[in-house]
């Protein structure tokens, strides 16, 4: 896959089969529409191009609002990958971009640009200032500029659109497992571990404290099974998300701290991507330290016997 920078930078003798959208978690939908344009490219031996932005255009036209991340853009990038696009265009969103009228994209932008003879679009694509290109206007556009247009009807599961907002609400609510079916893989947490107060060495139960990306989404507080991807193995564990009330009830900070079963390596300033298959309980406080390190234990046992009754493909965890 060849990846650009800016739409300027692509180049193609070839006509292409073209797709855009933010395509954050690289969802079961998502796919759904990559795939069909992969298909039809492959057959007609046009190339694949996709054509996504980054930041996010919430991050641009709503700074004030919180609005956190699926994906990385590095997690992006390898998801999108995997599904077969030849060529990715990442191009910057900007005020100035925003601006533009979905006349002008085309015109200015797209089509002066890239030789574009296909348009694969989601249920629900909107394009060009205030989202105001519909379906219906990328349509008219398509008699102007002779592309065919192809709309990819959503992907529906268990009664619920999958979409990026749905999958952020679930996992959220500790739905996850919805949230890793919607996906398609298991939803990660990435980051560096760091030097924490080492309570989890007092109570047997040592923690890599990991710092991940500001800008990424964390689901709800509680316990969950989980698998670490580190050094090239995969080992299984426990992870809490929370505050930590039994140990300090002043702090509301949320911390992410993984206990590793059976590893006993110094992995202090390491990378580790933590692989989130399970929730097993929502985070509460304990009287005492003893009585926290009893539920600690209840909980090993419970998530180790989650393991034995799950199988996970390589491909579905990461």
């Amino acid at each position: 896959m060849k990846i650009y920078s800016f739409i300027d930078e692509f180049s193609s003798f070839l006509p292409c089969v073209f797709t855009l959208g933010f395509f954050d978690g690289v969802h079961i939908g998502h796919k759904k529409v990559i795939q069909n344009l992969v298909l039809r490219a492959r057959v007609i031996k046009y190339c694949s191009v996709l054509l996504t932005f980054n930041p996010h255009p919430k991050k641009v036209l709503n700074p004030e609002k919180k609005f956190f991340y699926l994906n990385t853009l590095s997690e992006r990038i390898y998801h999108i990958k995997k599904t077969g696009i030849e060529n990715l265009i990442i191009h910057p969103f900007t005020i100035n971009f925003s601006k533009l009228s979905t006349k002008d994209f085309f015109q200015k932008i797209l089509f002066s640009k890239i030789k574009i003879k296909k348009i694969i679009t989601g249920y629900d694509s909107h394009l060009g200032k205030n989202r105001d290109g519909t379906f219906h206007q990328i349509r008219e556009f398509s008699k102007l500029y002779g592309f065919e247009l192809y709309k990819v009807n959503p992907c529906i599961l268990e009664n619920k659109i999958v979409s990026s907002t749905n999958i952020r609400k679930s996992l959220l609510k500790g739905n996850i497992e919805w949230a890793n079916k919607a996906l398609g893989y298991c939803y990660t947490l990435s980051g560096y571990v760091v030097r924490g107060t080492g309570i989890g060495k007092i109570l047997d139960f040592p923690t890599a404290n990991i710092q991940i990306n500001k800008n990424k989404l964390i689901p709800k507080k509680g316990v969950y099974a989980v698998k670490i991807h580190y050094s090239n193995h995969i080992y299984k564990g426990m992870m809490n998300i929370g505050v930590r009330p039994t140990i300090d009830k002043k702090n509301q900070k949320i911390k992410i701290e993984v206990h590793f079963f059976d590893f006993y390596q110094n992995i202090y300033g390491k990378k580790i991507k933590v692989i989130i298959v399970q929730i097993i309980r929502e985070e509460k406080e304990f009287n005492t330290l003893h009585d926290l390190k009893e539920q600690i234990q209840r909980d090993q046992i419970k998530i180790k016997n989650i393991f034995k009754k799950k199988s996970f493909e390589s491909n579905y965890l990461l």
